[in-house]
């Protein structure tokens, strides 16, 4: 599996499981999981339509 793909699971874990959107943005996120954020960012914005910021803000919203 490529990299990016392994981030991508592992951002999607740290924001499901840990709730790390309470504490931190998505800048932080991506350091704490090593992800390259303007990859990230590029994958989040390709997949839902959403880029990674905006998506940490809803998930803040709706489950916060």
């Amino acid at each position: 599996m490529e990299k990016i793909m392994k981030d991508y699971a592992a951002f999607e874990r740290v924001m499901d499981e840990d709730k790390v959107f309470l504490d931190l943005g998505f800048e932080e996120i991506c350091a704490a999981i090593g992800a390259d954020q303007e990859t990230l960012d590029r994958l989040i914005l390709s997949e839902i339509g959403i880029d990674g910021r905006g998506l940490v803000d809803f998930y803040r919203s709706k489950f916060g």
